[in-house]
């Protein structure tokens, strides 16, 4: 049982807000026992548990626009148009490297969410080290259509926010009591369906064009949980005033700045409300 869980919502290169955030929190010594992550809310999470200060920041603002990141280029070498491979590689490990040390020695459970492909359901994987790869994140992380897939014990995995995009319901499942949930669209968003035609997109994996067209609901019903949670007092929620100008495959370093820089600024000014939340 975990008395205060922390769920990081994903959003590509839009989750630089949440970046924000946690910096702010790790400046403000808050920390959680378990964190839950999807997609670039994976990544997130695990650079605030090692308490690599800006980390993720750093790694958008040096390395959007690096064709290693993203670009045709990649898809012409086999490894989609996001080079997750090099992303979780080289960028990873040698260019901006994990603190491997602090995160073995702390004890907060991670969760990282992905998608089944075979099945297009949401599986979720508990890593305990970094040190020997992290596909994990890997698999949290692969957008279809712009990455090829992970396969983790002979099974292929895509982004967890295909059918799990706010996993506030599974962090209660693991044993939170309560839970701070940081997402990266506005009060008043409402995702809109997709157009069903993408499904043809999917034709190996008909599972996943199926939680794409459906996304939608999902999403929307999470949001009403959300909302819930928050009016019981279950949930704390942190998320843009404004809807945040920018795509998940942004690379306008001036709006991922200023879209880091309202998440530091939201984190600092809710410092104070989120350790009383933590205390009760």
């Amino acid at each position: 049982m975990y008395n205060v869980g922390l769920v990081l919502e994903g959003g590509g290169n839009r989750a630089i807000y949440t970046s924000g955030v946690l910096d702010a929190f790790i400046e403000k010594n808050i920390e959680f026992p378990y964190v839950i992550g999807v997609s670039a809310g994976s990544c997130n999470a695990t650079s605030f548990i090692a308490k690599n200060y800006r980390r993720q920041h750093d790694i958008e603002i040096e390395y959007a626009n690096d064709k290693r990141y993203m670009g045709i280029s990649n898809m012409l070498k086999g490894h989609g148009f996001l080079n997750i491979d090099w992303i979780f590689g080289e960028l990873a490990y040698e260019l901006k490297p994990l603190n491997q040390e602090e995160f073995d020695k702390s004890n907060t459970v991670l969760c990282a969410v992905a998608t089944n492909a075979q099945t297009g359901k949401p599986e979720y994987f508990y890593p305990k080290s970094m040190r020997n790869g992290c596909d994990e994140l890997k698999a949290s992380c692969s957008l279809p259509g712009v990455t090829k897939g992970v396969e983790i014990g002979g099974t292929t995995f895509f982004d967890g926010g295909l059918v799990d995009s706010i996993p506030l319901e599974r962090a209660f499942d693991d044993g939170c009591k309560k839970a701070v949930v940081i997402l990266t669209q506005h009060k008043s968003y409402v995702k809109e369906p997709m157009n069903p035609k993408v499904q043809k997109i999917f034709k190996k994996y008909p599972k996943i064009g199926e939680a794409a067209v459906n996304r939608h609901i999902m999403y929307n019903t999470q949001l009403e949980f959300v909302k819930q949670c928050e009016e019981n007092g279950t949930a704390f929620v942190i998320q843009p005033n404004t809807p945040l100008q920018a795509t998940s495959l942004e690379r306008d370093l001036s709006k991922l700045e200023a879209i880091y820089q309202l998440g530091y600024k939201q984190g600092l000014e809710r410092a104070d409300e989120i350790k009383r939340f933590l205390a009760e």
